[in-house]
């Protein structure tokens, strides 16, 4: 009998529906039998094994109920559980979140704080007050932003407020120059062009000139102009870079000339200075001093002290312009408060 309606089967044969609490009989011979009994839902099932010793009626009674009470708790148990589950997901996802939220703030402020000392340093830099701005520009320069690394390496070159450092400058150019700062490639390849801090080394110079260039540095390309107009370090003379005594160079005038222009349209003075001497001495080109003294004024104006001196001795002289002292003074005077001494020492003797 079954407690609740139920389909059952004996030994695997189906015996029909039973009604809750009714009975169902089949007959059987003596021995090991199984009977199996389904709810009519399908979803509770009991089986039990039932041992025939005597040729008699056996009832066999099948208790349906506590299964489908034990499934209904366990599925209750089971949703419970599920529920606590994703509120513990939830809370730890709020959690993460307000986690995030906070390393975003913090990241943000950092971000905040950072960029105010960059701006504090760039206006120190610009008003020449240069040991204020030196460690603020090291913090930013440590915090990854590359131009502060050139402009401190710049200060320890020049020693602006600070002990001269080329070593120092030397490094902070490099970390600049490694992470794609044109100007400090350009810096990296002015210490190895001259031998400042380093040993002088004209194939490193003409490397980190030409790295500067590509990366759309205006000086860059000048200094790779001035190498390729004296043959340092480029094509087959590049394997002479460790001359010590007299060397044989071959010029490439036609490559400055075009680095010299590709520089002086990008804005760099001394571009426009050495395509002005270009031009005044023919190298290259054919000779033009009116173009030569055009250049010449437009570096001037941009602020370089040789373009003021060479454009005043122009006027000076009368070469190729008619004389005028008074224009002649004026570049003189430029050019002396840029810092030429041989303007300064122009402009005295006009006096």
């Amino acid at each position: 009998m079954c407690d609740l309606a139920c389909n059952w089967k004996l030994d695997g044969a189906a015996q029909g529906l039973i009604n809750a609490g009714g009975s169902g009989s089949a007959k059987v011979e003596l021995g090991e039998h199984l009977i199996v009994a389904m709810t009519v839902d399908g979803l509770d099932e009991v089986q039990k094994p039932a041992n025939v010793e005597a040729k008699r009626q056996s009832t066999v009674s099948i208790q349906l109920q506590p299964v489908r009470d034990a499934r209904l708790q366990a599925e209750r148990d089971a949703r419970k559980e599920e529920e606590l589950k994703n509120q513990e997901e939830a809370q730890r996802a709020q959690e993460q979140a307000a986690k995030d939220q906070e390393v975003k703030a913090q990241k943000e402020r950092e971000r905040s704080t950072l960029l105010e000392i960059e701006r504090k340093a760039e206006s120190l830099y610009q008003e020449n007050r240069y040991a204020e701005a030196a460690p603020l520009l090291q913090a930013s320069c440590t915090s990854d932003v590359v131009a502060a690394c050139q402009k401190l390496g710049s200060i320890y070159e020049d020693g602006k407020g600070v002990a001269k450092d080329y070593s120092r400058a030397f490094a902070l150019y490099s970390k600049a120059c490694d992470a794609g700062d044109a100007r400090g490639c350009n810096s990296l390849a002015v210490l190895y062009d001259i031998g400042r801090g380093v040993a002088k080394d004209d194939t490193k110079a003409v490397t980190f000139y030409s790295k500067a260039c590509d990366a759309d540095s205006a000086d860059g390309c000048s200094g790779l102009g001035t190498m390729y107009e004296a043959g340092r370090g480029v094509g087959s003379n590049a394997a002479d870079a460790d001359c010590k005594s007299i060397c044989s160079y071959a010029e490439d005038y036609p490559k400055a000339l075009a680095l010299y222009s590709k520089a002086c349209d990008a804005g760099s003075v001394d571009g426009c200075f050495h395509l002005g001497a270009m031009y005044s001495f023919g190298y290259g080109v054919t000779e033009d001093d009116s173009m030569a003294l055009t250049l010449f004024i437009r570096a001037c104006d941009g602020g370089s002290a040789r373009g003021c001196y060479v454009s005043g001795i122009y006027y000076r002289k009368g070469n190729y312009v008619p004389k005028d002292k008074s224009k002649a003074q004026r570049f003189f005077s430029k050019g002396c408060s840029l810092g030429s001494d041989l303007a300064c020492d122009a402009l005295k003797k006009m006096r």
